[in-house]
């Protein structure tokens, strides 16, 4: 009986410690699953479009926006002008008897170009001379007689009124014959003459007997329309270049005038600009392509590429934010400078514009930017 008892409460223990490890097992499980419904699951449904979003981000290249130096030129059409130009005309009438220079040629301020004959300026001369002599000497003898009151002061004045007359023609007279011949009134290069021998001119008549230009220094004359006087109104010593058919002319001229009325007709006003000519390779009339060179300032520019346009002609550029999401932002631009459009607003130092890849994106996408450096364009 005892032995009986004895298996029976072996046995019971043995049961009994077996449902506590099963009890202590399923505790277990249950604590786990717990855990994993109430702590693990919700981090893992927060963490999976934060996953989902970063695999689907878009890999766009991006700049950072920085002020730099930028210098605004611009194109106009300009003629140029001479310098000086002369046109000779005879100052007496008369016969031209010799044409003194070679057409084209280079000719020195008060050179001779014409001969007109001077035999009657010449006679006239000599009388008036002759004639002054005569009324001079009269007046010394006159002056001593009124001194000893032999004549009146009346008949000293008459004599002293002729000798006036008498010196007043004779400058006439010099003056005349000095018009006979017809000098250069300024040096530079002489054009054709329009006279020939043994035509009859007269004083200042229309036709001019030739014309002379100084070449150097030289202008060109510019029209610049009134909307982009502006550029050019403050700024002093704005360098201008022109190109030639000719590579190696290299010469740069300056601003010199800028108009203050402009042409009604045109909307428009003209800019003169001066330049060295020695290499006598810009003649008067001829039609150049000038530019203007404006001082260098600093401002925020962004390359053309990176822009879009949207309705209405606004310039839009694709930013990303502190979040890594693309943004479309419309700037204002209306200058350019190289390949860069020099941006007045909607844009500030340090923001970051994409660069390539915004084409295929919308308001919000999220993306993965890749900073890069523009290479700079040699000229």
């Amino acid at each position: 009986m005892d032995v009986y008892l004895h298996i029976f409460l072996n046995k019971s223990m043995r049961i009994k410690n077996k449902n506590k490890k099963l009890a202590a097992f399923i505790c277990i499980a249950a604590l786990i699953f717990l855990g994993y419904y109430f702590w693990i699951k919700p981090k893992y449904n927060q963490a999976k479009p934060i996953i989902a979003a970063t695999n689907n981000a878009t890999e766009v290249n991006v700049i950072t926006i920085k002020k730099q130096q930028v210098q605004l030129s611009g194109e106009l059409p300009g003629r140029v002008s001479a310098y000086k130009i002369s046109e000779v005309r005879p100052q007496i009438e008369g016969v031209i008897k010799k044409r003194k220079f070679e057409e084209g040629s280079f000719v020195r301020e008060a050179q001779q170009l014409y001969q007109i004959d001077p035999n009657i300026y010449q006679i006239a001369f000599d009388n008036a001379k002759q004639n002054l002599k005569t009324v001079r000497a009269k007046r010394d003898r006159y002056k001593n007689l009124l001194k000893e009151d032999a004549i009146s002061k009346q008949e000293f004045d008459d004599v002293n009124a002729a000798f006036a007359k008498a010196e007043a023609e004779f400058k006439q007279a010099k003056t005349n014959l000095t018009y006979t011949e017809v000098r250069a009134p300024i040096s530079g290069y002489i054009g054709k003459s329009n006279i020939t021998e043994g035509m009859l001119v007269t004083a200042n008549q229309a036709e001019v007997l030739t014309t002379i230009a100084q070449l150097d220094p030289i202008y060109v004359d510019m029209v610049q329309s009134t909307r982009d006087m502006a550029d050019t109104k403050d700024q002093k010593n704005i360098s201008v270049t022109i190109a030639l058919d000719d590579p190696s002319y290299k010469n740069t001229g300056k601003l010199k005038l800028s108009e203050v009325f402009a042409d009604e007709s045109t909307d428009s006003i003209r800019l003169r600009a001066l330049f060295s000519n020695k290499d006598q390779k810009l003649i008067p009339g001829m039609f150049v392509t000038a530019t203007l060179h404006l001082k260098p300032f600093e401002a925020i520019t962004v390359p053309q590429r990176v822009t879009s346009i949207a309705p209405g002609g606004i310039l839009i550029v694709w930013v990303v934010d502190e979040e890594n999401t693309a943004k479309p932002r419309p700037i204002k631009a209306d200058k350019i400078s190289g390949d860069n459009w020099i941006v007045e607003s909607g844009l500030n130092e340090g923001d970051i514009v994409i660069y390539e890849g915004y084409q295929k994106l919308f308001d919000g996408a999220k993306v993965k930017p890749v900073s890069i450096d523009i290479p700079e364009k040699k000229e």
